[in-house]
């Protein structure tokens, strides 16, 4: 895939500071988990506090870490998981890579006829509220002294417009939900004139557990790793520019419309 166009293709900013504390949701994920290696490979300084259902499954890192459990489905817990990061830390990047698709009950719908009031309603309690629960209450901790970068791993089957296919109803039109929110974030956000961003991220097929039923016909080669997506991912938060947020980046750096 050509990356003419990419945000990756511009020159980072010198001056922008490293981050010394990032938060990270989702840190047992496929995802998650190779986002906090790399960051720790990036970042040997930053202090990373990692958020997930089971922290016993977190493996050790060269870096500082703080590991806080919490479910993304509960704004209870998020707040008790928000008010145990440590005061003295201000968070500098936050990076959310929860999400929902598919349980041993329960998969996307590939016709109406499958839609339950159930699985809707889980789809947007774990793919978009959770994630805009987290922000209202990590936003007051956001570092006051310089901008902040927030990403939130989406979709590109959440786009509207780039829909063709049709089915995956739940999942589709949470993700959907997820980048208004995300939008509505950045235009409040901006009102604080300290240039803060938030981002929604397509992180392409990876081979994690959420994918793994549904590779099956895709051509070799298309799968990556979760190592790679990582990878590109923290390339494209490095990236980043206040003018960028409220928008929707893949994993090359190139935008794509909700």
């Amino acid at each position: 895939m050509s990356a003419d166009g990419s945000i990756l293709n511009r020159e980072t900013d010198v001056d922008e500071p490293l981050p010394g504390c990032v938060v990270v949701a989702g840190s047992s994920g496929g995802i998650g988990s190779a986002f906090c290696r790399k960051l720790a490979e990036h970042f040997p300084t930053a202090t990373l506090v990692r958020l997930a259902r089971e922290t016993s499954s977190l493996a050790p890192l060269a870096v500082s870490t703080i590991d806080i459990a919490f479910d993304i489905g509960e704004e209870a817990q998020i707040k008790e998981a928000v008010a145990r990061i440590p005061q003295h830390l201000a968070v500098d990047w936050v990076f959310v890579a929860t999400g929902w698709l598919h349980d041993q009950g329960r998969g996307p719908e590939k016709t109406y006829r499958n839609l339950d009031a159930d699985n809707l309603m889980h789809a947007y309690r774990v793919n978009a509220i959770g994630p805009a629960l987290l922000l209202k209450h990590l936003i007051p901790r956001l570092s006051a002294a310089h901008t902040c970068k927030l990403g939130i791993v989406s979709a590109r089957v959440g786009s509207i417009s780039d829909n063709r296919l049709g089915g995956w109803h739940s999942y589709r039109a949470s993700k959907a939900a997820l980048n208004m929110l995300i939008k509505n974030f950045a235009i409040e956000l901006a009102r604080n004139k300290r240039g803060h961003m938030v981002v929604g991220l397509q992180p392409g097929t990876t081979d994690t557990s959420l994918s793994a039923p549904f590779q099956r016909g895709i051509p070799e080669g298309h799968v990556q790793s979760p190592d790679y997506t990582a990878e590109q991912l923290l390339k494209v938060m490095t990236h980043l520019r206040p003018e960028d947020s409220g928008g929707l980046f893949d994993f090359l750096g190139l935008p794509f419309t909700p």
